[in-house]
């Protein structure tokens, strides 16, 4: 604690402590030195939420005459339910870790944070938003299907959608496989379309970013992002408009991308800076792990709903049902669509393998989009189809070296950034 100017008092608190009106006594920086917030800055509630994603603990702040402040003794906690709630929330929650082994100590951990947000759901929203999904009625599936289904090449042929990309999406590819490409190079790529230049600029300037001041200019995030980081979030984001005409019922698709938005959003958060993996690759390969079972929604729709039947009739995961009635799984299909676009190897990896393939729990893009899904999972942020939280690979924990300690920190910081992501991708939403 140090005085500065007239009758000031400097107090450095903890993330917790902090309140909406404080004023930051010290900038508050990045680990890198990139400066985020200046001296003199009136913390915000956005503020708030982006400390954790920008990996900030703690902050000076000042008490003077002039600024009244709140010390930490007088902030009001966060209400915690009370035991009947939580004891309620555990016996309906328990369901869903049945194929998760949680007496490893990230899967405890993670289903501690998420007891935690199941028992302020169940005050908030009642037990009906925590309750398992029944079995589908037999009356609302469609026909069952007279052949089997086709092999995953097979499906991805028939679909115009898949074969025939459009022109920016084969110009964003080239640059970003050509080793030589300029930043000048990638910024005309991506202007070429005015839609997904929109979207990569909000993008940037949302909370996965956090950016203290605005970038409204392509050649100015691509300066500050980088042209490689930011063509890879453009191939991400030009899939998703490839998927907009999907059979109703099947899916939906807000929890959809909001699964898949989390997943990218902690795989990128769980590597750290001093992993020295682009973080945006990260996010991509997340964005895009559950992909082909948008291809099966998509192209075999009734092989899919009956995929769905068996997985709740039987209390199996999805993907064991998916096996059983396409002779392969959702992953195996993205994994090849990705390969055939000429997707980088790496993100081709880590989308084909993202359920736990043994011989790929040592490599670190595999591991990471494997635990952030399974995180995902356990948490119940939106959902691709699959209603269990899926078992984690202490192979890929392994890899990670990750602390139990910091998930809490993780999953704060993914909470922080999901719901401002989701509205680049679907701005109507609210």
């Amino acid at each position: 604690m140090r005085a500065s100017r007239g009758h000031a008092m400097n107090t450095s608190l903890p993330l917790a402590a902090l309140a909406a009106g404080m004023i930051l006594a010290e900038p508050v920086c990045r680990r890198d030195g990139t400066l985020l917030l200046p001296e003199q800055t009136v913390l915000t509630e956005r503020h708030l939420r982006l400390f954790p994603v920008w990996g900030v603990g703690a902050a000076t702040v000042c008490r003077s005459e002039d600024a009244e402040q709140f010390p930490a003794s007088e902030i009001a906690p966060e209400t915690t339910p009370d035991s009947q709630a939580i004891e309620e929330a555990k016996e309906l929650l328990l369901p869903r870790f049945v194929h998760a082994d949680l007496a490893h100590p990230a899967m405890a951990a993670l289903y501690d944070l998420s007891l935690a947000r199941a028992a302020r759901t169940l005050v908030c929203r009642g037990p009906a938003s925590l309750s398992l999904p029944g079995p589908i009625p037999a009356d609302l599936l469609p026909p069952a299907p007279e052949t089997p289904a086709p092999g995953p090449m097979a499906i991805i042929e028939s679909d115009p959608k898949l074969t025939s990309l459009p022109d920016v999406f084969v110009r964003i590819n080239e640059v970003l496989n050509d080793p030589n490409s300029t930043s000048r190079e990638a910024a005309d790529a991506l202007g070429k379309d005015t839609g997904l230049a929109a979207k990569l600029l909000r993008l940037v300037n949302s909370a996965f970013y956090g950016f203290p001041v605005k970038v409204d200019t392509l050649s100015r995030a691509v300066t500050i992002v980088g042209s490689r980081q930011l063509t890879t979030l453009a191939l991400g984001i030009s899939v998703i408009a490839i998927f907009k005409d999907l059979p109703s019922g099947l899916v939906d698709m807000r929890a959809f991308w909001k699964h898949s938005v989390g997943c990218g959003v902690i795989a990128s958060t769980l590597a750290g800076p001093e992993a020295g993996l682009d973080v945006e690759r990260l996010f991509v390969a997340g964005l895009l792990h559950d992909m082909g079972r948008l291809v099966l929604y998509r192209n075999v729709a009734r092989h899919a709903a009956h995929a769905l039947a068996l997985a709740r009739r039987e209390g199996i995961l999805l993907r064991e049902a998916e096996k059983r009635l396409f002779g392969f799984d959702h992953a195996t299909l993205g994994g090849m669509l990705l390969r055939k676009w000429r997707f980088p190897e790496s993100l081709e990896k880590a989308v084909r393998h993202h359920h736990g393939n043994l011989s790929h729990m040592g490599m670190p893009m595999p591991a990471l989009t494997h635990t952030a899904d399974a995180m995902v999972g356990a948490l119940g942020l939106g959902s691709s189809g699959e209603v269990y939280a899926p078992p984690l690979s202490p192979a890929a924990w392994d890899t990670l070296d990750v602390p139990v300690e910091r998930l809490p920190d993780v999953v704060a910081a993914a909470e922080a950034q999901v719901d401002d992501i989701i509205r680049v991708f679907l701005p109507d939403e609210k």
